[in-house]
């Protein structure tokens, strides 16, 4: 059973829309350390004025505590009708900081100041909100292990505009990443190339010859792009090689005998990286799936990922 007391938390959850939207009921206020020590500051000033009888007191004590009680409302609006959708986050290693991207904006077209936005144990971000416009922010999240991270809830907070109180609210979004295994570098024992005929031959598959370039397609290796194209404003070049022969390298879990599991999953990780950098064509075998052989960023994607998820013993 979960905490009782968490049941009690008005926690601000994603529409079908995907949006998770503030509203005034779901937002907490409470005076910060400054705050408090204002509020002794009115006491202290109301009881002199009392004892004194000090006109000029009363005036200052009373405006002093109009402007606490305007603070109070700035504050707590500053919060109120935020919207907030998770958009998307890239994989990254295991010990590597996630970055989570969030749309955040006001449906009504107001400005919201000096937002602070953060997981529970990571660092937070301070961004701004303009009026009638959508702003993309990265909330940095720790990712310790492999597998999907999912950061928990979203805090949403202001001291906007004096420091004297916090408001704060907790939102669900819904957001996860994948992390891949921490890569060890250095090439496998076991990933000996076995050499295949290309299919296609010189027509640009192998990695003999160099024979030309051609437009960049999703997918591709981004070491065979050609960067001094690009700098020039010639567009995303990619270069093609020729050759009847493609280096083919098999990765295979069961072939690492010494090790755990984590460790054997983070020299696969080293090994595909290190293939993909040299453009080299390779498959993935675990116990729970086989990857054909194969190249480009969208492979090395599925093989880590596989990677990733694997959820054998150890």
């Amino acid at each position: 059973m979960g905490n009782p007391l968490l049941k009690l938390l008005r926690v601000v959850r994603p529409q079908t829309d995907g949006l998770a939207r503030v509203s005034g009921r779901k937002i907490y206020i409470l005076p910060t350390r400054y705050g408090m020590v204002f509020g002794l500051l009115l006491f202290t000033l109301l009881i002199a004025s009392i004892n004194y009888a000090n006109n000029p007191a009363f005036i200052l004590t009373f405006l002093l505590t109009g402007l606490f009680i305007q603070a109070i409302f700035h504050t707590w609006r500053n919060l109120l009708d935020l919207s907030v959708r998770w958009k998307h986050t890239d994989p990254v290693f295991a010990g590597e900081s996630a970055f989570f991207q969030y749309l955040l904006r006001d449906s009504k077209g107001r400005a919201h100041y000096a937002l602070q936005m953060g997981f529970a144990n990571n660092d937070s971000i301070i961004v701004d909100c303009p009026a009638g416009d959508n702003v993309l922010v990265k909330i940095p999240c720790a990712s310790p292990r492999r597998g999907f991270l999912e950061p928990g809830r979203l805090t949403l907070e202001s001291r906007f505009p004096l420091g004297l109180l916090r408001a704060w609210c907790y939102l669900e979004t819904n957001a996860r990443a994948i992390v891949y295994p921490t890569p060890v570098s250095g090439m496998l024992d076991a990933a000996i190339p076995s050499w295949g005929t290309a299919v296609e031959g010189d027509r640009g598959v192998g990695t003999d010859d160099f024979v030309g370039h051609r437009v960049y397609h999703p997918g591709d290796s981004l070491g065979h792009i050609y960067w001094k194209a690009l700098a020039g404003e010639k567009g995303l070049l990619v270069k093609q090689f020729g050759g009847d022969r493609v280096n083919r390298y098999w990765l295979d879990f069961d072939a690492l005998e010494n090790g755990s599991t984590e460790q054997r999953l983070s020299i696969l990780s080293g090994a595909v990286q290190a293939l993909s950098l040299d453009g080299a064509h390779y498959g993935l075998r675990m116990p729970d799936r086989e990857i054909a052989i194969d190249a480009g960023e969208a492979h090395r994607h599925t093989c880590l990922s596989a990677l990733a998820l694997y959820k054998g013993g150890s």
